[in-house]
Formats: structure tokens, sequence, C-alpha cells
């Protein structure tokens, strides 16, 4: 940073991504109505640039524009600048990237738009270099142009930003007429989808022409439909494409974690930015699947991933840390490859065997270095004819030297700031994989983390809030925050059965209703007492996270089938369920979580009581047994007889529930439960009936 540079009004916020370009000689506003105004009264046009702080070509476009003192010359002379992080306010950035769409641009980060002093797109794109190149027209080109046709055709640019408005406005609604509930069939196309993009070579699936992102919502769909449906398919599709990103260079092989995406099809070189929904989506993969498999491997896959968050980016509250950047000292990736030499110093004698398993070689397989990966369809261990446990051993001494070698470097940036959704989706993920491996210290740092939410991200008036960073919170949570928590909250009475739990569940749905719901039935991401902005978005994409009508639909179908307004819920559920129809019948391959919640609600959900005098032994096994199964299409409700009339009001499922047995387990099913059965086998015996 220029010691000489004077900050601009960025300096005085708490986003990590705003704090970068705090001293960029542009004269930056952070989004609100002042540079409206401004640009208002000047008669000027708004750039609005969106991007994210770990977002490698925000950083290249920072260094080569925003930086530069001519380029921020015509900027502040001739526009209104404003800076937007897309993960405080992805409303803002869900609308503009609808717009660029519109327009027929393709989207990305940064995303740089130019608006009327309305707030409305005239015209925009992602990356602009400096100079001609990549078939694009320079950054100060694009700037030129757009003042003068500012000047010479205002009235033709305002009427076509109108246009978009209104095509914006009107998309919602005009493409999802459709009131039926989706066909029985869009299961099995949505399966269809998957065995036709299916990568038979280096497996995941092939729906980008270049990259290959982790489709951990697709692969848990995919264990469901394997569940329901028994197609060998399917779980093949799971096990080969959890493996080979577990195995590629997409994956720290040392440090644990995997990366925002591969930009080849063989998951080698990634884009080295690490996300927090990105590891809790793959954990909530792997922990199902080692249910089904029993595989151990997904397990300690699970462990290595929980240890990077432990080491790296849990903050000292107790929560989570956003994100890692790709960059570290201005180079994409330069902290996590290495020279052949490198690697022998620290490897030693061990080195050999190592570079045959790391593919580590003097050429390098990224730019003249090496980016850690195995071979994902060779049995290493038997072909060198090594001892498994011994080769566990010295592969697990040599990551410990690697890595603490590597901590001595230049760490890439972490984004610190906390996000409800993000962290209420590593909860969900973590809870999950506590009742899989029955492991409470993983419990212990779900509760620390749902603590810090309910201390910190609610105001005064109790309202949810989006982001928390050094002490402070703030932005009006969106759907998918209250949803997440929501579910959260469902997935933590699963490990604990404190019934505190689904009371939160509960409040949550009936507040997010309350703020949240539109007259078609589905779910706006942004509440009813939040800034009116050009437009109310509505989404059922699962785009890297769940969507919040998707996440909606999941708490919406787990309340109802703990009888918590059954007819209510189910029908608001459904109200989701035919508006996005057309999309789960057709697309579903860019809707798995919304499918996988469907599904669920699809297959006559089950819920199986424990009725116990205590936690005998009987009575653990039993509980055991479910929790450690893979049940997608079941609920499982403990109570005490002590206590089971008290719980009667807040989990109806229990009323009705009697026996004068020392453990009764009553499986319901369509809101009728067959007599109980009274011992494990018997248990056993009935579901595989079912």
């Amino acid at each position: 940073m220029n010691s000489n540079r004077k900050p601009n009004r960025l300096i005085h916020e708490k986003s990590p991504y705003l704090l970068q370009h705090a001293y960029n000689p542009v004269n930056w506003y952070p989004w609100s109505e002042e540079p409206f105004d401004k640009a208002k009264n000047e008669d000027k046009i708004v750039l609005l640039s969106i991007g994210y702080a770990t977002c490698h070509w925000c950083h290249v476009m920072e260094r080569e524009s925003f930086e530069d003192e001519k380029t921020a010359d015509v900027l502040n002379q001739d526009f209104v600048c404003i800076k937007v992080d897309r993960e405080e306010r992805p409303d803002i950035d869900k609308i503009y990237m609808d717009a660029i769409h519109a327009m027929g641009e393709q989207g990305g980060w940064p995303l740089n738009v130019f608006l009327t002093p309305q707030k409305k797109p005239i015209a925009g794109g992602t990356y602009f270099p400096p100079v001609q190149k990549y078939g694009r027209k320079s950054f100060t080109e694009i700037l030129g142009i757009i003042k003068n046709v500012w000047n010479t055709r205002k009235q033709e640019l305002i009427e076509s930003s109108e246009a978009i408005v209104t095509h914006l406005q009107k998309e919602d609604f005009a493409a999802n007429s459709d009131l039926t509930l989706p066909a029985e069939s869009a299961f099995e196309n949505g399966y269809s989808m998957y065995e036709r993009f299916f990568d038979e070579t280096f497996y995941g699936f092939k729906t980008n022409m270049v990259n290959k992102f982790p489709p951990s919502m697709s692969l848990s769909y995919l264990l469901g439909f394997y569940k329901r449906t028994k197609n060998q398919k399917a779980l093949f599709m799971v096990e080969k494409t959890l493996q080979a990103m577990k195995k590629g260079g997409i994956y720290d092989q040392i440090g644990g974690g995997i990366s925002r995406y591969a930009t080849d099809h063989k998951w080698l070189v990634p884009h080295f930015e690490k996300m927090l929904y990105d590891n809790s989506l793959f954990i909530l993969a792997l922990t199902d699947c080692y249910l089904t498999s029993g595989n151990s491997f997904y397990k300690d896959v699970v462990y290595d991933i929980v240890n990077y968050i432990r080491r790296d980016m849990t903050l000292e509250e107790g929560a989570i840390a956003c994100a890692e950047d790709a960059d570290s000292e201005g180079e994409e990736g330069k902290f996590y490859i290495w020279s052949l030499s490198e690697f022998r110093s620290i490897c030693g004698e061990d080195s050999s065997i190592l570079e045959k398993f790391w593919d580590v070689t003097e050429e390098g397989n990224f730019e003249g270095h090496n980016i850690l990966n195995e071979n994902f369809e060779t049995d290493f261990i038997n072909e060198n004819n090594l001892n498994p446990k011994e080769f566990k051993l010295l592969l697990e001494k040599n990551k410990k030297k690697l890595l603490e070698y590597r901590s001595k470097r230049i760490r890439p940036l972490r984004d610190d700031k906390v996000l409800t959704s993000w962290n209420c989706l590593y909860l969900r993920a973590i809870t999950n994989a506590s009742i899989a491996f029955q492991d409470k210290s993983l419990l212990d740092d779900a509760v620390k983390i749902y603590d810090f939410i309910h201390k910190n991200l609610f105001n005064e008036s109790c309202r949810l809030l989006r982001r928390y960073r050094n002490g402070e919170a703030r932005f009006f949570a969106y759907l998918t925050d209250y949803a997440e928590l929501a579910l959260a909250s469902i997935y933590l009475y699963k490990a604990t059965y404190d019934s505190k739990y689904i009371k939160s569940a509960h409040s949550m749905a009936e507040e997010t209703i309350r703020l949240f719901r539109s007259p078609a039935g589905p779910f706006y991401d942004t509440g009813s007492d939040t800034e009116e902005l050009i437009r109310r978005s509505i989404d059922g994409y699962d785009g890297v996270e769940p969507s919040g009508n998707s996440s909606m639909a999941h708490v919406l179908n787990l309340l109802a089938s703990l009888g918590i307004e059954t007819s209510r819920y189910e029908e608001i559920a459904n109200s989701i369920y035919r508006f996005f129809s057309e999309d789960l019948n057709s697309r579903a391959i860019s809707y798995p979580s919304m499918l996988s919640a469907y599904l669920y609600n699809s297959s006559s959900p089950k819920q199986i009581v424990v009725l116990a005098d205590n936690d005998n032994l009987a009575t653990k096994e039993v509980l055991n047994f479910l929790e450690t199964s893979f049940l997608p299409d079941a609920i499982i409700v403990y109570a005490s007889k002590e206590n089971v009339k008290d719980l009667e009001m807040i989990l109806p499922v229990l009323k009705g529930k009697f026996s004068d047995k020392p453990l009764a387990i009553f499986v319901c099913q369509n809101q009728t439960c067959d007599l109980p059965v009274y011992d494990l086998k018997s248990l056993q015996e009935k579901l595989t009936l079912l």
C-alpha cells in the first residue's frame, strides 16, 4: 500500500473485500442512497463493482485498473463508483447478475455493471482488461463508450434499462405458471441427466466445457436415489466421484479441504481458493456415503477436513471464517505447490516412494511446480508391495513435516467474516457426522457455532442478521440464512433429542413464512422489512450452496413429519415444488437439493419413535443402530416415558404413544403407526419390509 494514499469511504466498512479497496485512488462508496443521490445531482452513470475477498480475478482487476491513477481519474470524473461484497449482499449480486445474463453476457466476478441513477442496469460484464486482450475491449475504452452514449443517447439507455428491469420483475413469475406437482418421473429424469453428464474416465460431471465443480449436492441426491431404487450405477457415480475429488489436486493433500473448482476435467489444477460452503457440502456427501457403503475412506476424509477447519478456519469465538484466498504474494496457488528439490529436502529418505504416490517430478504438473495428487485408478499400495499400516504411518509422518514447512510460507488471505448460512451449513454437516460417527467432539463444535449465532447474530428486535465481523453484526438475514439455521436446529435435535432445538426450528419456520413468503407460494430471497431494490427475487437454483427455497422445503417437510403444522407445512412445501415443477421435471441437475427434498416428500417419510424407561443398554443399542444407518426417508424421535407427556406439545408425533414395556419402538408412516416392537432384532426385520 502506498503510504501517501488517502483512504476512501470504504475504510469505515468491516468487509475484508471492501477494505482491500479502501486505499484505491477510486472514490468508492459502499452501497447506500448517497452515491445514487450524487449521480442524480451530477447526471452521472453509476459503476457498481461486485466481488469478494478471495476472488482471484477481482484482485487482478484491482491491480490493473482500480489502483491505476489514470483509470481512477476517469472513474472519479465521469462516474459514481460503488463497491459491494457479494457475500454480504447476495440480494444485490443476484439482481445485477441476472441483469447481465438478460443482456446476453456471461456472468462471473468481478461483476461490473453500469447503472442509471435510479439503480437500473444499462450495460456490464465481468473482468475488463487494462488493454485490449482476450478478445475484449480495454476497461478505459468501455468507460469512454458508456460515457459517450450517456451524453448523446441518454433516453435510449434509460428506456433500455427500464425494459431490462421489467423483464427481471416478470421473470420470476412468468416462467413458473405450472401449478401441478412435479411428476414422479422427475427422480428418474434427474438420475438420467447425471448419468448422461457423468465422466466415465475422470468421474464427476461434465457440465462445464473447461472447469469441473465439486457436485456434492448432486451426490447427496444420488445417494438418496440409490437408497430408494437400489440403482448400483447411482452409487458407483457417487463413490468414484468422491474418491477422485479427494485424490485429485483439487483437494489439499497436505492440509485438508477442497478448493473451489478444478480448471480441468482431471481434477488436477484447482482454482486454489477454499470456501466454507464447499467443504461443508463435501462433508455431508462423504458422511452419507460412509453410512451407505461402510467404507472408512469417506470417514477419514471428513476428519481431515474437520481438522483443517479447526486449525485454519475456526475463530476464537467459535464460529467459522468464510474462505481462504487462492493468491499469496500476488500469485495464484503459490502457497500450495512444490518443487522436486524442496519436496526431497523435507521428506528425505521417504521421498522416492512419496514422489510416485503424489506425482512429484522435476518438470512438475503445474507451471514447473507440483500440485500433489494421487492416481485414483491404481491400487498404489498393492502395486508397490507396501504394508498398508506402515505406509499410512509414513504418509502421516511426512504430511506433518510438509505442513509444518508450508506453515512458514506467506499464507493466503483468510476472509474472517462470519456468514450465517455458511456457518449453518457447516454446523449441519458436522452434526450429521457426529451422529454417524457417534463423536461428541463434533457435536461440541456444532453447538459452539449455534450458540455463537444466537448470541451475536440476532439484533435487539430478534431479527436474524447476515454477517458478523470484529464485533459488528450487520445486514438483515436472507431466506437462506433463516432456512439454514432452522435446518441446522433440526439436525441438532437429531443429535441430542433436546426439544429446544425443535422449538427453535419451528419458531424460525414461522418467522420465515412471515417475512419471506410470496403470494405465488415460494419464498422471496429478501424479507418484507428490507431495503426496496428494483426487484425482489425468487430463486430455487442450487448453485454453490442450496437455495433458500430448497432448504426451506427440507425444513417444512421435516417439521411436518414430526406432526408440527403437518397439513399447513406440507402445503407450503408443495407450493415450492409446484412453482419449480417445470425445473424439477426437466432441469433437475440444477436443483439437486430441492430434488432431494422432493424425494423425501414423495417417499412417505417414516417416523421412528423410541420410547424407553431410561438410557438402558437395549435403548442405546437401538439408537446406535438407527443413528449409524443411512435412513434418508426417516426421522428418529426419542423420549423417556417420564417426559413424553411434556413433549407432546412440541413433538405431536409423540401423542398417543404409550407402552408398559421398558422399551418400545413405533414405526409410523402416512400419519399412521404400526404396533410397537420391543427389541433391536424386531426393528431391523420391520425396516427391511418398508
